[in-house]
């Protein structure tokens, strides 16, 4: 059976010119690679992966390809491409770049060469042999490269020795020995969809600005209400972008399910209220609490158990004592996955007092 692995580009007619290499090696792969993906992405990659650079002893020295000509690609086929136009950086700037006049080959140009700096450190990234950052301190990194913002614009040339310097002291989180709560991996479809996104640099504020983007985030939300039960995915709901915000619109939607009246006459009209948590709970519910003039003060904090997890009883406690002096309990955020334990809070237990106590219950 043909393979249908990484190796298998090309594999129905690269045999034509690889002699008796099987279409499934490596360098099979990126002599087709090298025909059939445009501005020589298929020699780029095989120069990354170093593939062919040692020959096998006893082997004759393969045939020197022919010289190309100036201003050609290498790609050893005629075509329109720019990789080898003789384009220098250090007298360029942005202003010489799309949409500039004559600007095309300029552009793209500098473009490859961000590409190739890119797909270096994606290669880079996965090797295990690799230091996953190379630290250096806050002073040390200043010294060493020269990230001042300066009067003048930079040049292009400054800019790629940017991008270089930036990627060269990153932390490398698709490096297999990195390992993180937050961030790990690096997912190339997901990659090629960040890049996708950042050229079209589009808002999404109305259908007419962004027609796909939107119908995309349509379908995915109803998907995720689908996923969590919701019948036939009915509903609503939003993106953003991150935790600490999420927190803060949970509250925010707790206060006005609540005394909707506030959004018309603020604070003032509302009773003292009352929000609870895991003493373990993220930093962001004080946080939202400030922001919205709720007050720190007003979010109490439960106890949790040896294993990190938010204790009911002490909950039910703190929510009854509260009421007692006078607050309005609104709101009760639990969490899956705590910072420091990662502790799943036992959200039925709690689901089932703020159901009985008629208190909004959000899952961090």
């Amino acid at each position: 059976m043909a393979s249908h692995g990484f190796w298998s580009l090309g594999g129905d007619n690269a045999g034509a010119n690889t002699g008796s290499q099987s279409p499934s090696t490596p360098r099979a792969w990126c002599q087709a690679a090298a025909q059939k993906l445009s501005g020589g992405f298929g020699s780029k990659l095989c120069a990354l992966l170093n593939v062919g650079e040692v020959e096998k002893p006893g082997e004759p020295a393969a045939e020197q390809p022919p010289q190309t000509a100036a201003g050609s690609c290498g790609c050893n086929k005629s075509c329109t491409c720019t990789k080898g136009t003789d384009v220098g950086f250090s007298d360029l700037y942005s202003t010489d770049l799309l949409p500039a006049m004559d600007g095309d080959t300029k552009t793209m140009t500098f473009l490859q060469e961000v590409v190739d700096i890119l797909l270096a450190y994606i290669v880079e990234s996965f090797d295990r042999e690799t230091k996953v950052i190379d630290f250096h301190y806050p002073n040390e990194l200043l010294q060493l490269n020269n990230w001042e913002l300066q009067d003048e614009p930079a040049t292009l040339d400054d800019i790629l020795i940017s991008c270089r310097a930036t990627l060269k002291y990153a932390i490398k989180t698709a490096h297999p020995r990195y390992f993180n709560q937050l961030s790990t991996g690096l997912d190339m479809v997901g990659l090629a969809a960040d890049w996708l996104t950042s050229t079209a640099n589009t808002n999404m504020f109305t259908y007419e600005v962004a027609p796909v983007f939107v119908l995309l985030e349509y379908v995915t939300l109803k998907k995720m209400r689908e996923i969590i039960g919701w019948s036939d995915g009915r509903g609503d709901g939003i993106f953003s972008p991150g935790g600490a915000i999420s927190n803060m619109y949970a509250m925010l939607l707790a206060r006005f399910k609540m005394f909707p009246e506030v959004k018309e006459k603020g604070m003032s009209s509302v009773p003292r209220l009352a929000a609870f948590t895991s003493e373990h709970s993220h930093f962001s519910i004080k946080k939202g609490a400030a922001a919205l003039g709720i007050g720190t003060e007003s979010v109490i904090c439960i106890k949790a158990d040896e294993c990190g997890k938010l204790i009911p009883a002490d909950l039910e406690r703190r929510i009854l004592e509260a009421k007692q002096k006078g607050f309005v309990p609104f709101f009760v955020s639990a969490t899956a996955g705590t910072t420091v334990y990662g502790a799943f809070d036992p959200l039925i237990a709690i689901s089932d007092i703020c159901r009985k106590y008629n208190i909004w219950f959000h899952v961090d």
